[in-house]
Order: structure tokens, then C-alpha cells, then sequence
């Protein structure tokens, strides 16, 4: 018996073992497991075989595979997945979207070359990182994504633009900011307000001067490639996509005194209402029981400035998009309707954009075009530039806890109209004898009422492009692109209010009106040829490209305004000698145009060796004559490692390349159009008007060129589990402008000459890794940092220089800080005390001095504005449909000039704002040791207000569940839905004591402050 058991117990082993061994036709379907669309293209292989197919265009595979083997089943842009055939006839497949795999090409505006054979230092980034997050601007968004990109909101004004610098500051007194390209067309950063984010498919960071100088005099800032969504072979894709949710207004760092605690201070300072309403004060005209009683009736009251000039504001955003096509005709079209309410009342900004890009390839020939139109309208608060008083954020925290902004019958109670300057409506009249009330927090308060201040910006881009294949890897292609933006900015200064009374012409508000528009026309036209033979490959490119740029602007101020005509010149009075209310106007138009010869050669030897030259030839209107034509280049390698035979078989290692390169490129962009020329302008003598010279042109002017030097290393270990990237660079910027101080005689104080020099080093890291990857369960880690090392080497004849309150010097980074050192208070004076300077060194010597001296005690060790070291980290989970990520942003080793406690810290100005409550520790009697003077001291710019503004920010969580497809099997038009909620701007970890550490300048004036944002959306797939 128990032989024979073994016997069918061996036969039944064989007969599946031989099943299993048997080829059979094993079909299935590939969908993603984001939406459950079909994926076309995807390689299945069988794991240890050579065997393979690929999906078609509905997803839908068939291949012969055995019971007992292994499918592998890879796509750009998804994990690689491995299944087990386990004796079935169908294998369906859900393939997880990686978002580094998405990396892998890099783009850089004229080519496209694989991250394995590409020579250049570029930060590529996927467009799914940046939809959905609730800034409108794109710019905003790249914060913490990418090493060596220095992102720094310097307002969180809606719609506002970050300040992105590259690998440092490259200039001086120029632009820092990187050329912008969106499909081969460059466009202005002003207008990204005006475009959507969402329709960006990737975003390659040039950084190194083997990819910047194929844009030769644009490039020395870096570039900033975008290219936009396009169709994919299928059938029709439609998607409903809302968004809304609530930006939290931002609290600073610091608590601001009640009305007791400052009634108190300025009774210990002897000064303002406090003093006057003291019981000490024994030259007052109030008697004390008087004194007493107002002082009790302002001690009820207790105004919150902040919760009438600031708000938690809506936001909300709409889109629809479709997209399809087939082997031959693809497009993809958006709408997207978006709105934002900032913080600061009055301010927001609303959107439409809408785009549409088609592509068809019918045998040789391949057309495409992409279109975009945008209108965006902002309405922003007033200035901040400086400490104006109009600024919401400086009125409310400046303004007296005391002030009652209303009267009875609910009006704004102004200076305009209070009695001798007193208000009726207040404890302070003219009774009480001399309780001037400054009414700082009304006047900002009917300004917000009763002024506006409008930007209306309508955008459009268009671009077609044309390739045809020749012959044998040789094709011609011509791109042509237009860019056209109209802003128009309106404001109005009503009549009656406390503003308009203080318009000099007439005292009747104001109307004024400013229309600027840009056309941008580029064409670029050349030939490609690409070919392999053997084991060797060879990319070349030969292309000519034109640019032309046309500015115009006009703007016109109107006085007189008839109450019942605002927001429009109808309302304008027309103006005559005899009412003093003649309108003022002006404009101008100006143009540019550059003609380049661009050529690249990329040659590759059997995969393992790749070198690449580029050169481009420019000749700009910008230059004069003798420098107009100038040509820049790079030459650079790559080395993949990995394919050497002695690390051929190291398992654990995936990849391994490394990049050399060398070139020089240059900052022109943002230049003057015709700063080599004298310039005229217009002027008026004895009410004469006339013309004189306004600039004395430089008949050498030329670049701001920048060298570099880049060595990276790409690797990858554990089946690209753990992936990334280290740059070192080292880039020399030669031509700085500086100013040369001229002879009065001229008739000019300065003329700009190319004389300085700056250099920036440094190294970049970048990593991604897959903690766990399996078909339902991703868990990833990221992280990111960059150090530079800016520093001044020439100024030519000079050695230094102040630059409002920062200094340039030579051996120090641009932003140094430059103020006296303070030194603390005496303790038996409590005057303050500053450091001496040694002339010698320029620094301090340790001996302090009671006497304030700006010329003779500054010094620069405060240091800089510009964080040296930047990065970010985040961690992303997904199970199933079910995701989780997170984003921080850091910046280190930055400080900034806080001109906010200059005025709400003052021992001079206390009885003419309100203070911080850190001002009860003020010095008052000897033997007293603190850090804050004696009221009634003078209050000086000095060290005690440059602040360390380093910071951790948590950016982004973002929380998303893509509902079962299966939920929706029975449906004929719903195919899937997504829901997520998202939080920006959650947490700030820093020692800044202002509203927002995140500032794009070295001197902080009550900027408008990044907020919190919630939001809540869904995405439906039809």
C-alpha cells in the first residue's frame, strides 16, 4: 500500500512538472495602478529566456511562456515588475508609477540624449511634483526639488514670483535670475502668474556649461527647459480635477504690547500718552483725577490691528483636460480656472488659462504645435519696498493698541476728518489738552478702503514646429515661436479719503494707468543627423536661430476724480494752468535681436565612452560694434563605469557614470538694450521742457562671462533601488559691471564698466531610494543639499564698496552685511555701546565706544543674505491606491537685516509706534544688565537687527486615495477617482524673529509673509 502511494505520489509530480515545463500562451492586460488606464509599450520578458513582447495600444499582451517561469514587465516611468505565471493563461498586470525612472532622459531645449550618455550637471524634474500645490506661480513650487537651486519667496503675495538663483550669484548690480524656456520658446518669469503649472510635463535645471552653452549669451545664470504635456496614443483621456481650501495667515515671531504694557512703557520713557496720563507726570495740564480717568477708559480698549488688516483666505481651482490620439495624431488640451485670496485683505489674484498641443507624424514628415492663452487679475496691497505705513503688515503692528478706528456711526476716523487733530469719536479731544492721537492704524485702514491697485495680464505663446527625415539619420527641423504678453496696471486714489486728500494736484485722488506689452519672435531652423555603426554612435546638430524682442509701454496720472466716476479715466478732471491738475504721462519703446550659429557634436563608442562639444556664435544689438559677435562653448565626456568589464559582474551596482566638463557662457539676457550709447531723456528748467543727456554710454560694453568647470558621478545600487547623483563645481564670472565714479564736470556721478570678478565652488548631493518595493507596497526616500562658496575676487581699482546696507568686497560673498558691531549697554548709563574698527584690518578690536559713528565703526563679519548651503527631503509611501509624501525645505547659514525691530524694538521711536513686549526689559537704572538701551537713547542701525534667518520648513504633505477601479467596472464613463488633501507651509523651524524668515533680499521691511495652506481635492477620470 504505501508503495503504490508513492507511485501516484510520483506520477502526479511528473505530470505537473511537465505542465509546468510546457510552453503555453500566456495573455493578460497592463494597466496603471494610478487610474487603471492601459499603458501601450510596456517590454515583458521572460526572466531567464529570450522571449519578449510588447503591450499594444489598449495595454493587451500574448507570448508563450511555461507554468514555472517569470515575467518581467518594465516601462519608462513605472517600476519594474516581476510575476510568477503559476500555471495561468491570463496574467493581468497594475505597474506603479516611479517618479525617478521619469529622470531618465534629459532634455535640454535643442537635444535630447539618455541620463547615461549625458555630459551635463541637469536637475530633472517630473511635472506630477509640482500639480496641485496651491501657489500659483511655478517658480514657487520648485522649492526644496532640486540641488543647487536656490528658491526664496521674497512676498506671499498670490501669484508673485520666487527668486531663483543657480548655483549661486553670478553678478553684482545684474539680474541673477535663469532663462526660461517653455517648448523652445524663451518667455519672461513676470508672466508665470499668468500660466498653469499643471500642464507641465518636465522641467529639466541646467546647471554646468556643457548644456548652458548651447544658449550661449542667455545661459550664465543657468536655464530653466519646460516642456508641456503632450497626447499619447489611446483613446479619449477626460479629467475633472477641483481643488479648495484656506490659506491661514501667518503670526510672527514676537508678541507686540497691549495698551496697559505700553501706557506703561512710555510712562518709564517719559514720553507719548503713557507720560502724559502718568500720575508722576507733575507738569501736566490735566489733573489727576482727569489723568486718571482717561487713562482707565484707553485701558478698555484693546484694538487688534491684525485681525482688520489680515485675514485666512479662500482658494479654489478648477480644471478640465483631454487628451488621445493614435499612431499618428496626438493632442492634449487644458482649461484651468484658478483663484487665490491672500492674507492681507484686498489682495488675490484670479485666473484662466487654457491650452492646446497637437503632434502627427505621417511618414517622413512630423509637425507639432503648442498654444497657450492666459488672463490673470491681481489685486495687491500697498508698498513693500520699505517701512510704509500704508503696508498693512507694518500698520498692524505699528499702530497704538488704543486707536479706535470707528466712530459710532461705523466711518473710518482719519486725520482728514478729526477736529485740530483730535477725534471726536476718542477718548483723545482737544478737552483732554494735549493728547495728539496719530491715527497711524486709520489712515492705513481707509487707505485699504479707499485705494486700489490693479494688474490685469493677458499672455500667449504659440509655437509650431516641422521636421523631416532626409535620408539615413539626417533630418531638417524648424521651430518657429511667438510670445506676446499686455499688462496693464491700474490705480485709483479715491477723492475724500485720507489718501486723496494728500495728492499734491488738486486734492481729489488720483487715476493712474500703465500698459506694458512685450512680443518675443524666435525661429530656429538647422539640421540633425544621428547614426550608428558598429559600436559607435554619432549625434550632431547644426542649427540658426534668430530672436527678436519688442517692448512698449505707456502710462499716463490723472488728478480731480469725480466721486461718482472711480476705477476709470472718465473720472478724470481735465487739467489747465488755472486748476493745477494737468495729467502726466508718459512711456517708451524699446528692441533687441540676436542672430546665433549653434553646433553640437555628441559621439559615443560602445556605450561605455561619450564626448560632446558645443558652440554657439552670437551676435547681439545689445553690444556695440567691436563686441557684438562673441562665441561661446563646452567640451565634456562621460564614462559609464558600469560597463567595464571588471564591474560588469558586481551585482549590487547598476550604475555608474561620470561627467567632465568645461565651458563658458555668459549673462546678456538682462541687460541694458543699448548701454553702450549715450542716452537723452527729458527734462524741465523753469517749467521749460527740453531734453539732456541721461546716460554716458560705454562704447566697451560687453558680457558678464562665466567659465565652468563641473565633475559629477550618477550611480545606482540594488537594482536602482538606491539612486543619485554629486556635482563639484567651480565657476569664474570675469566683466563684472562696477560702477566708476566720475568727475562731477561730466555731468554724470558714475559710469558702468566691466572690472570685477566673483567665483562660485561647491558641491551638490542628490539621492532617491526605495526602502520597499514590491506591486502594492512603495516606500521611497529623498533628500537633497547643495553648498556654494561665493566670493569676490576683484573689483578692479577698488577694494570694496557699500551697497545699501551689505558690502562688496573683495574676499567676501555677495549680500555681506554691513553695520556697525553692536556691543551691548553700558550698565551704568545704559547707553548703547559699539565696536571700534580696525582700520588696518577692517574689522573689530575687541575696544567699545559709546559714540555712533558709521563711517569710522562698520564692519562685514554679520554674515550674508544668500544661504550658502540649501537642500530638501521628503518620504513618500504608496499602498495600493493609497499615497503619502511629504517635502521639507532647508536653508542654512543666512542672515537677514531686520528693519522691522527697528522700529518695533526702538528706545527712541517708542512713543510713536507700538512695541514689542521685549521692550519692558529697556535699561532703567545702574547696575542694570540687558541688552536693550535706556528709552530716550537713539536708536541706531547697528548688528543688533541682522538676524539669523536660517530655517527648516515642512513645504508639502500630501495625502491621495485613488479609489478601486473596480468600483466603477460597471460605469460606461467614469474610470477612475482620486481624492487627496494637501497642506503647505505647515511648520517653520527657525530663530528669525520676523513674520517669515523666507526672503529673497538682505534687508526684511514687513514683506508679506508665505501663509499656511489646506486644501481638499478630487480628481474624476472619464
Amino acid at each position: 500500500m504505501k508503495q503504490k502511494l508513492l507511485s501516484i505520489l510520483f506520477v502526479l509530480t511528473c505530470v505537473v512538472g511537465v505542465s509546468f515545463a510546457q510552453n503555453r500562451q500566456v495573455s493578460g492586460k497592463v494597466t496603471s495602478a494610478t487610474d487603471g488606464s492601459p499603458i501601450s509599450g510596456v517590454s515583458i520578458t521572460v526572466v531567464g529566456g529570450s522571449t519578449g513582447t510588447q503591450t499594444d495600444g489598449a495595454g493587451n499582451f500574448s507570448l508563450q511562456a511555461s507554468g514555472s517561469s517569470e515575467l518581467n514587465f518594465s516601462y519608462v516611468g513605472y517600476l519594474s515588475q516581476r510575476v510568477a505565471v503559476g500555471g495561468r493563461s491570463t496574467v493581468n498586470v497594475q505597474l506603479v508609477s516611479n517618479d525617478a525612472s521619469l529622470e531618465e532622459v534629459v532634455i535640454t531645449g535643442y537635444t535630447q540624449i539618455s541620463k547615461e550618455k549625458s555630459i551635463g550637471a541637469v536637475s530633472s524634474i517630473g511635472g506630477e511634483k509640482l500639480e496641485d500645490i496651491p501657489m500659483a506661480s511655478f517658480t514657487q513650487r520648485l522649492q526644496g526639488l532640486a540641488p543647487g537651486v536656490n528658491v526664496l519667496s521674497g512676498t506671499g503675495q498670490p501669484g508673485t514670483n520666487a527668486a531663483v538663483r543657480i548655483r549661486g550669484v553670478n553678478s553684482i548690480s545684474g539680474s541673477t535670475a535663469p532663462l526660461y524656456v517653455v517648448d523652445g520658446i524663451p518667455i519672461d518669469e513676470a508672466t508665470f502668474s499668468t500660466m498653469n503649472p499643471n500642464d507641465f510635463e518636465n522641467i529639466s535645471i541646467l546647471k554646468d556649461a556643457s548644456t548652458t552653452a548651447l544658449y550661449g549669451s542667455r545661459g550664465g545664470n543657468g536655464v530653466v527647459v519646460i516642456t508641456t504635456k503632450r497626447g499619447k496614443v489611446g483613446g479619449l483621456r477626460l479629467n475633472y480635477s477641483y481643488q479648495g481650501g484656506v490659506d491661514v495667515r501667518t503670526t510672527g515671531n514676537f508678541e507686540m504690547m497691549n495698551t496697559s504694557q505700553l501706557l506703561a512703557l512710555q510712562e518709564q520713557g517719559r514720553a507719548g500718552a503713557g507720560w502724559t496720563l502718568s500720575p508722576n507726570n507733575t507738569n501736566s495740564s490735566l489733573s489727576p483725577e482727569r489723568r486718571a480717568q482717561v487713562r482707565d477708559s484707553i485701558s478698555q480698549i484693546n484694538t487688534r490691528w491684525d485681525e482688520l488688516f489680515l485675514r485666512n483666505g479662500k482658494f479654489q481651482s478648477h480644471e478640465v483636460s483631454a487628451s488621445g490620439g493614435n499612431e499618428e495624431t496626438k493632442f492634449f488640451t487644458s482649461f484651468n480656472y484658478y483663484s487665490q485670496e491672500g492674507i492681507a485683505v484686498r489682495s488675490g489674484l484670479d485666473r484662466y488659462t487654457m491650452r492646446l498641443n497637437a503632434d502627427h507624424q505621417s511618414g517622413r514628415v512630423k509637425l507639432g504645435v503648442q498654444s497657450n492663452v492666459g488672463w490673470s487679475k491681481s489685486n495687491f496691497i500697498e508698498s513693500e519696498a520699505a517701512v510704509a505705513l500704508a503696508n498693512p503688515f507694518a500698520a498692524a503692528y505699528l499702530a497704538f493698541p488704543w486707536e479706535n478706528p470707528f466712530s459710532t456711526d461705523g466711518r473710518i476716523i482719519t486725520q482728514n476728518n478729526t477736529t485740530n487733530g483730535f477725534s471726536p469719536f476718542n477718548p483723545f479731544t482737544s478737552r483732554y489738552g494735549v493728547l495728539m492721537d496719530s491715527r497711524l492704524g486709520s489712515n492705513a485702514l481707509d487707505r485699504l478702503d479707499n485705494t486700489t491697485l490693479k494688474t490685469d495680464q493677458l499672455k500667449g505663446t504659440v509655437g509650431a514646429n516641422f521636421a523631416y527625415d532626409i535620408y539615413d539619420g539626417l533630418a531638417f527641423k524648424t521651430n518657429l515661436g511667438l510670445d506676446y504678453r499686455q499688462t496693464v496696471q491700474e490705480r485709483s486714489i479715491y477723492p475724500g479719503s485720507h489718501a486723496g486728500v494728500a495728492v499734491q494736484q488738486g486734492n481729489q485722488g488720483s487715476y493712474n494707468n500703465n500698459v506694458f506689452r512685450r512680443l518675443n519672435l524666435i525661429a530656429t531652423s538647422g539640421f540633425d543627423y544621428h547614426k550608428s555603426f558598429g559600436e559607435h554612435t554619432i549625434a550632431a546638430n547644426a542649427l540658426f536661430e534668430t530672436i527678436r524682442r519688442r517692448d512698449s509701454e505707456f502710462f499716463y496720472t490723472g488728478y480731480g476724480i469725480n466721486p461718482k466716476l472711480l476705477n476709470t479715466p472718465a473720472g478724470i478732471t481735465g487739467g489747465t494752468n488755472t486748476n493745477g491738475m494737468i495729467p502726466s504721462v508718459g512711456g517708451g519703446k524699446t528692441e533687441f535681436g540676436i542672430n546665433s550659429y549653434i553646433g553640437l557634436v555628441n559621439y559615443s563608442y560602445a556605450d561605455k565612452y561619450t564626448v560632446q562639444g558645443t558652440f554657439r556664435r552670437d551676435g547681439s544689438s545689445k553690444l556695440p560694434v567691436i563686441n557684438r559677435w562673441q562665441s561661446f562653448y563646452s567640451i565634456g565626456g562621460n564614462w559609464n563605469a558600469k560597463k567595464e568589464d571588471f564591474l560588469a559582474d558586481v551585482s549590487f551596482l547598476d550604475q555608474l557614470n561620470v561627467r567632465l566638463s568645461y565651458g563658458q557662457t555668459a549673462t546678456g539676457q538682462n541687460q541694458s538694450n543699448f548701454g553702450y550709447l549715450p542716452t537723452y531723456g527729458n527734462v524741465s528748467y523753469a517749467g521749460v521742457a527740453g531734453i539732456a543727456p541721461a546716460t554716458p554710454g560705454n562704447p566697451d560694453y560687453n558680457w558678464e562671462y562665466t567659465s565652468v568647470f563641473n565633475l559629477g558621478v550618477d550611480f545606482g545600487f540594488w537594482n536602482n533601488r538606491i539612486k543619485g547623483s554629486v556635482d563639484v563645481y567651480n565657476s569664474k564670472t570675469n566683466n563684472l559691471f562696477i560702477d566708476q565714479q566720475l568727475s562731477r564736470t561730466s555731468g554724470f556721478g558714475s559710469l558702468a564698466i566691466n572690472a570685477g570678478n566673483l567665483q562660485n565652488k561647491g558641491i551638490e548631493f542628490g539621492i532617491t531610494a526605495d526602502v520597499i518595493a514590491t506591486s502594492t507596497f512603495v516606500w521611497s526616500l529623498n533628500a537633497n543639499i547643495a553648498y556654494n562658496k561665493n566670493e569676490i575676487t576683484s573689483l578692479g581699482q577698488e577694494d570694496e564698496y557699500p551697497q545699501g546696507t551689505s558690502i562688496v568686497r573683495v574676499g567676501l560673498p555677495i549680500g555681506s552685511h554691513y553695520a556697525v558691531g553692536y556691543a551691548g549697554v553700558d550698565p551704568q548709563t545704559g547707553d548703547p555701546l559699539y565696536y571700534n574698527r580696525n582700520e588696518d584690518t577692517k574689522e573689530m578690536d575687541g575696544t567699545t565706544t559709546n559714540v555712533f559713528d558709521n563711517a569710522g565703526q562698520s564692519v562685514a563679519q554679520w554674515g550674508t543674505s544668500v544661504p550658502p548651503t540649501t537642500g530638501g527631503f521628503g518620504t513618500s509611501l504608496r499602498y495600493k491606491g493609497l499615497s503619502f509624501s511629504t517635502l521639507f525645505a532647508f536653508f542654512k547659514d543666512q542672515s537677514l537685516f531686520n528693519n522691522e525691530s527697528f522700529f518695533l524694538a526702538s528706545t527712541s521711536n517708542f512713543s510713536a509706534y507700538n512695541q514689542q513686549t521685549r521692550m519692558a526689559d529697556a535699561w532703567q537704572q545702574p547696575g542694570d544688565v540687558t541688552n536693550i538701551a535706556r528709552l530716550g537713547s537713539q536708536r541706531q542701525f547697528s548688528s543688533f537687527d541682522i538676524e539669523d534667518a536660517s530655517f527648516l520648513r515642512l513645504r508639502n504633505i500630501t495625502v491621495r486615495y485613488d479609489l478601486p477601479t473596480s468600483w466603477f467596472a460597471g460605469t460606461n464613463y467614469i474610470k477612475g477617482v482620486g481624492i487627496f488633501a494637501m497642506g503647505q507651509n505647515l511648520a517653520t523651524w527657525t530663530k528669525w524673529t520676523g513674520f517669515d524668515p523666507e526672503n529673497s533680499i538682505n534687508i526684511y521691511n514687513f514683506r508679506y509673509p508665505a501663509p499656511r495652506n489646506y486644501s481638499f481635492g478630487i480628481d474624476v477620470r472619464f
